[in-house]
């Protein structure tokens, strides 16, 4: 006697999790992308909530913080926050920076005369080892113009700015 399977829709394919919002490099894999959008800087910590979850916050200077702000009392971080098209999922991202190393890579490409300001060319970047040993590489390319007129549009319509009162960027106005 056969059964008939009705547990999943007929046909369904086990899919891959989605990338989100937010840019995040697993440890291995090399991505390209196009930084869309002018940066946003400030300071990020974690606090615990009432409810007991961890919540980022972060603030522009002037920074108003004390050790028990944070969840260990470490110091803020300074981040970097812009849009990107991530072209290995084909969209646009957030990528939020508090690694120095690749601030530091980035500004020195902005302050260089054959590269400049990071809108006009892509970004490859790679991520290998994990934890406290990971290290990113990152090569600019050839400068050439973004055209996808509908991508910049998307990218335009982020709020990065909501990132500093806890909400959604991507939510409209």
């Amino acid at each position: 006697m056969e059964t008939t399977k009705t547990f999943l829709p007929a046909g369904y394919e086990l899919k891959e999790p989605t990338a989100g919002n937010y840019l995040r490099i697993k440890e291995g894999e090399t991505i390209k992308i196009r930084i869309l959008t002018n940066s946003i800087v400030g300071y990020e910590y974690f606090r615990t909530t009432a409810d007991g979850w961890l919540k980022a916050v972060r603030q522009k200077e002037p920074f108003n913080w004390t050790p028990a702000d944070s969840k260990d009392g470490r110091n803020p971080k300074e981040f970097w926050a812009f849009v990107v098209y991530n072209y290995n999922i084909e969209g646009i991202q957030i990528w939020e920076l508090t690694q120095q190393s690749i601030k530091k890579d980035i500004f020195a490409f902005y302050n260089d005369a054959d590269f400049g300001d990071p809108k006009e060319y892509d970004l490859k970047i790679t991520r290998t080892g994990k934890d406290l040993d990971t290290t990113y590489t990152i090569m600019p390319l050839n400068k050439t113009p973004f055209n996808d007129t509908e991508i910049i549009k998307q990218a335009k319509a982020v709020r990065l700015e909501a990132l500093y009162d806890g909400d959604d960027p991507f939510k409209p106005f």
